[in-house]
């Protein structure tokens, strides 16, 4: 929390006396900080990269402007960078850091002092961000998060791992921390070896090895996903902004493409550039899954799973286990047929964030990128200590009777609507383009309903869906956090209603409990069920 101080008095640091110290904290306080302590110098340097990457556009049009010529880019520039030194230099002389009274307070500004006091029994995540510049000068910045939100409670950038190995030491082994209290690690290292300073952040120990992924899995899920698309966007623009498109040989490229005589030829000729451009696609993906979970390693650390990973930046994260309260599998159709799946998780305080570190995404969005099927309940068992899913032993509900006849209809004015826009842009000929598509659709539609499953099961609840790529997702009576019925009025006129479970961070597994067309009596008995069920069941944070 926060709070502004009109009359900064540099004597008074401590925060307000809320309870009582108890008998662990006066001991502990024995121990605090006598003054506020700096952070590293190399805070200024890692600061200005900060802004600017914050005003990557200006300056990018400025130093475009520069190299074209104009005295003016060159003064924007300067300007913006001036300004990145100032306000950083600011933020470095103003801000301090101090353990007093069982707290972490962090103290900056000059005019407008503000006080940010973080209890260190309620510290759940301490994050270490450590890039190749950081580690020549042996630092790290660290975002220390509890469990309210998804925004860190205080950023300290950046310290010593000397200092960090001792805020962690005095956050996680205090004599006040409660059992309550569960704690995580993550360090991002832009590097081709981590291991000293993975050793320095204590998340190198021993542990029980539950999934090692070989490359053979990595080129199997980086040919089933659509990731290359990303890279080959990226290199195309590349070559665009730096005009690099007016050095090809295009001339030379047509040289070697053959003759078009007929209708056949040219079909066959796109078909094989269609299909070739879908490989470097794949090609692209398999580059990217490489590179982000090059040598793979999950393990148990007591209750604690910890992910490494990366080929040129190491990513390793610690995820509690009691934390998670979502799980998700997803099988796209390419998966399916190779025998693999990828396995995503959400955790108490951790929703996805669209601006996310790699080592968020890994730990969230990425969990486990691609295993066996056949491993998949395994694994579970080991995210849900206890947790016993048999997916053919499910109890699964269907959606409404009429649920098809009402996907259905919706199906034929879709193709309605696409016969209009045919003959408004075709003529005549436009109006079969309805037609055609009326079988694919209705087929679809019927498919799209037998495909959405809900069951009610001993633990809690799980959804699936999905025709291409199958999803299924669980969570559990203890994190259900809102429970809704929605009804439309043509949910009304089919006597049907919409079933919503939530939990606190439905985000980065990409698939929520969001039961459509489900029968009108069975969705309201259901809510009123899963109210009294998850209101007896409390959320437990123990470790």
């Amino acid at each position: 929390m926060s709070s502004e101080i009109p009359e900064p008095n540099d004597n008074d640091f401590a925060p307000p006396e809320l309870d009582p110290p108890t008998t662990a904290e006066l001991a502990f306080q024995k121990h605090d900080d006598a003054e506020p302590r700096w952070l590293h110098w190399s805070s200024l340097l890692f600061g200005v990269l900060s802004q600017a990457k914050q005003l990557i556009i200006p300056l990018f049009f400025a130093g475009f402007s520069a190299a074209k010529g104009s005295v003016y880019g060159l003064w924007v520039a300067a300007v913006f960078f001036l300004m990145a030194l100032v306000i950083t230099t600011f933020k470095y002389l103003t801000l301090r850091y101090q353990i007093k009274g069982g707290d972490l307070i962090v103290k900056e500004g000059l005019i407008f002092r503000r006080v940010r006091t973080v209890p260190i029994r309620r510290i759940q995540n301490m994050d270490l961000v450590q890039n190749i510049v950081h580690r020549l000068f042996r630092v790290a910045e660290v975002k220390v998060e509890t469990a309210s939100g998804t925004e860190p409670e205080a950023t300290l950038r950046v310290l010593t791992m000397s200092q960090i190995q001792e805020l962690r030491d005095r956050v996680f082994k205090g004599p006040e921390r409660q059992p309550t209290a569960i704690k995580s690690s993550v360090v991002t290292e832009k590097s081709e070896t981590s291991e000293s300073a993975l050793a320095n952040s204590g998340l190198h120990d021993e542990g029980l090895v539950l999934l090692r992924i070989p490359t053979s899995w990595l080129i199997k899920a980086g040919f089933a996903s659509n990731r290359g698309g990303l890279i080959f966007g990226v290199l195309f623009g590349f070559m665009f902004q730096f005009d690099l498109e007016d050095q090809v040989n295009w001339k030379e490229i047509r040289n070697y493409i053959p003759e078009i005589d007929g209708s056949l030829q040219s079909f066959l000729l796109t078909f094989a550039a269609i299909l070739a451009v879908l490989l470097v696609l794949r090609v692209f993906g398999t580059i990217w899954y490489i590179l982000r979970f090059h040598d793979y390693e999950l393990k148990r650390v007591g209750e604690d799973l910890r992910i490494r990973c990366g080929l040129f930046t190491k990513v390793s994260a610690t995820v509690p286990r009691k934390r998670i309260q979502f799980i998700s599998i997803h099988r796209s159709l390419l998966l399916r047929w190779m025998g693999m799946s990828v396995i995503r998780i959400e955790t108490a305080g951790g929703a996805g964030k669209g601006n996310e570190d790699a080592a968020a995404s890994v730990s969230r969005r990425w969990f486990i990128p691609v295993v066996e099927h056949s491993r998949v309940e395994g694994l579970l068992r080991e995210l849900r200590p206890g947790l016993d899913w048999e997916p053919e032993q499910a109890k699964w509900v269907g959606l409404a009777k009429r649920a098809p006849a009402r996907l259905s209809r919706l199906a034929v004015i879709v193709c309605i609507l696409a016969s209009v826009a045919g003959y408004f842009a075709f003529g005549l000929w436009g109006l079969a383009v309805g037609g055609c598509l009326l079988p694919f659709a209705i087929g679809f539609a019927i498919k799209k309903s037998r495909s959405m499953k809900y069951a009610r099961t001993a633990f809690g609840v799980v959804y699936r869906s999905g025709i291409l790529t199958k999803k299924m997702s669980m969570t559990f009576f203890e994190r259900i956090q809102t429970l809704r019925v929605n009804q439309s009025p043509f949910d009304r006129r089919w006597k049907m209603a919409k079933l919503i479970v939530d939990t606190a961070a439905a985000g980065p597994a990409e698939h929520t409990i969001n039961v459509r067309f489900l029968d009108e009596q069975f969705a309201f008995q259901e809510f009123n069920e899963l109210t009294e069920t998850s209101a007896r069941n409390q959320p437990n944070w123990n470790p």
